[in-house]
């Protein structure tokens, strides 16, 4: 079972490779903000993780309250460099799809 400083190393490691696989022309906007949304929510991200890898949250519970965060994710680099809302909104999709399956890499 991994640790939670395991888990962001990969998550860094996971950001970086769908920032220049998805969103290469905005890499470096898409890492400030993802880093961010991830720095922002640190500690939640720690409980839930704890909490996951303990078998006290279900993977779906998990990813239900890592989606509730979804549409708190300022995304100020992205905004700045003046992408429309539906693809902020897809950016924000993606990561969180990107910080769930990492989580469920390292902890189950």
């Amino acid at each position: 079972m991994g640790t939670f400083d395991e888990f962001l190393k990969i998550l860094e490691r996971d950001l970086l490779e769908f920032a220049e696989n998805t969103w290469n022309t905005y890499k470096t906007e898409a890492l400030q903000d993802g880093n961010a949304f991830v720095h922002k929510y640190k500690l939640d991200l720690e409980r839930w993780t704890k909490l996951l890898a303990s078998g006290d949250l279900t993977r779906d519970d998990f990813e239900w309250l890592v989606k509730g965060k979804k549409d708190l994710a300022e995304l100020l680099a992205l905004k700045h460099a003046g992408l429309a809302k539906v693809v902020l909104d897809s950016f924000r999709t993606d990561l969180i799809s990107t910080i769930v399956s990492t989580a469920f890499k390292v902890f189950l």
